[in-house]
């Protein structure tokens, strides 16, 4: 009977391990936005990050998940004090490869933005510089996310695992019906403080996610809509 019982747990966790594993199997297939990596810099003036990664290139938010694209988006937070023009530029160099452009500014939180349509990895000197008129700054930008125990691929099995009975619901006909998004989100309350956030979006107006502290793995909420 003990040698059974035995068998049987074994049995389980292996089928459960095989469960989780045909979720992650499918939905990284169906990733419409994954951020891989971040960096960051900051002065007394600016405040800089640098994310990068792959997206849907038509970005809509319904289940579907379509071609990806490259992206590399640079952001520039300017304390409020200072008057900015009109127009606002930036380089960006990493390493001796040079990027510059109009940066656009954030409706939102004021912010300015460019899209440099580039995966943004090295281990060299990347430096950010804002130039608006007279008022000109750069920062040297480290990685976030070289310090992180969690990368997105972990993130991700972390949450197919969580979520593995919900997402069951995603599929059929041995198709899941439904999209993946692996962002990173900022504390508010602390600055420099990070989670992984994954959302699962079906076909069907379901939608369930999880925030993971990318240092110990920890799920630190959870929602299903």
């Amino acid at each position: 009977m003990k040698k059974f019982s035995l068998l049987l747990l074994v049995s389980l966790l292996v089928f459960c391990g095989c469960a989780n594993l045909k979720i992650y199997d499918k939905v990284i297939n169906n990733l419409a936005e994954v951020r891989y990596n971040l960096y960051s810099g900051k002065t007394e003036n600016i405040n800089v990050t640098l994310m990068s990664g792959k997206r849907e290139k038509n970005y809509v938010v319904n289940g579907y998940c379509t071609d990806s694209v490259d992206f590399g988006v640079i952001t520039f937070k300017v304390k409020s004090d200072i008057t900015m023009p009109k127009e606002v530029n930036f380089v960006l160099t990493v390493g001796t490869t040079r990027y510059d452009g109009i940066l656009e500014q954030n409706p939102f939180d004021g912010s300015y933005v460019y899209d440099l349509r580039n995966i943004i990895y090295s281990e060299e000197v990347i430096t950010a510089k804002i130039i608006a008129g007279e008022f000109v700054e750069s920062v040297e930008l480290t990685s976030v996310t070289n310090n992180f125990n969690v990368n997105w691929d972990n993130a991700l099995k972390i949450a197919c695992k969580e979520l593995n009975d919900s997402l069951q619901t995603f599929i059929e006909n041995d198709e899941f019906k439904g999209e993946c998004y692996v962002k990173l989100i900022c504390d508010e309350d602390i600055l420099g403080t990070y989670y992984w956030y994954v959302n699962f979006v079906s076909r069907f107006g379901k939608s369930y996610s999880v925030i993971i502290d990318p240092i110990t793995n920890e799920i630190m909420a959870k929602k299903n809509i």
